[in-house]
């Protein structure tokens, strides 16, 4: 078992330790799962960067341990790993939310507010799904590997968490069904949420055709350590082949050249600064004009 990279070895960790140690604890304890939920949902976030990383660059030489880890993930992602394929590599990657970006954040409104944010990930489930249903069906005509891969993975999620749950019902009882499916299958068939939410955050109001200015960065180097720099978008879109453990670097050679206003320290600060504090300044200035038309 060879690494591409050596970075990976805190992937390791991450895919066979943390991720397994959340459903471990709340079968072990349910009465506590309620307090794991803040690990279990930071986990299934990580499971969706990681599942990105793979898909971008396979983290093993051997192709064999590439397709069993990808099965892997799409379990704790709560998402077949190959619905990557044509929604992200073959369309996102190639309009990065320009034209012809089937999952465009302008879509379905040219303005960024709070409602536009939370509901984007559905919508864009719902412009995805016809992407997955048509790559699917093109691999079960082609046979093989491909279509191979998409029966595993699409297994790994629906078996594997009907089977775990039954399970955890069946030998534990009533009350770690419910602590496993609210603590454990509830955030992981959430994160492809939190990665449409994060895509939306990376891409609105960012002009898809400049050449420095079509994505915008989180840089905060504690939150990137996190998500394995998963804050660093625009170096990402230009190399998307780009193992993820030098993506902070590329940034730094290129960063002078991005709008300031697109680097961003994270995502919690941005969200705040549009989401409340700029629409309740804009109701103060309102306010303040109204009140002097009235004076």
């Amino acid at each position: 078992m060879q690494l591409r990279f050596a970075k990976d070895r805190r992937t390791l960790v991450w895919a066979f330790g943390l991720f397994p140690l959340v459903p471990l604890f709340i079968l072990a304890w349910p009465r506590l799962a309620w307090w794991c939920l803040p690990v279990s949902l930071y986990a299934s976030y990580c499971a969706g960067v990681l599942t990105h990383n793979h898909v971008h660059v396979p983290i093993f030489h051997e192709r064999l341990l590439n397709r069993l880890y990808s099965s892997w993930l799409s379990f704790f992602y709560g998402c077949p790993n190959f619905a990557w394929i044509p929604t992200h590599l073959q369309n996102h990657h190639r309009y990065q939310n320009g034209p012809g970006d089937n999952t465009s954040t302008a879509r379905y409104s040219s303005k960024n507010t709070l409602w536009a944010a939370l509901s984007y990930p559905i919508r864009s489930t719902a412009w995805q799904a016809p992407e997955v249903k048509a790559y699917a069906l093109r691999m079960r005509v082609r046979g093989g590997s491909a279509f191979h891969d998409v029966l595993l993975q699409s297994s790994a999620v629906l078996i594997g968490h009907a089977a775990l749950l039954a399970a955890a019902g069946y030998f534990r009882g009533s009350e770690a069904f419910v602590a496993l499916f609210a603590c454990f299958t509830l955030p992981s068939l959430l994160a492809p949420s939190w990665m449409m939410f994060t895509n939306y955050l990376q891409h609105v109001e960012c002009d898809a055709s400049s050449a420095d200015n079509h994505s915008r960065n989180f840089v905060n180097p504690f939150f990137n350590w996190l998500t394995f720099d998963n804050g660093y978008h625009t170096v990402h879109h230009e190399s998307p082949g780009l193992h993820w453990s030098l993506l902070a670097r590329a940034h730094q050679a290129r960063a002078d050249r991005i709008a300031p206003e697109l680097n961003q320290d994270s995502i919690a600060s941005y969200c705040f600064n549009e989401f409340v504090v700029t629409p309740l300044a804009r109701r103060f200035r309102r306010e303040r004009a109204n009140s002097a038309l009235v004076s």
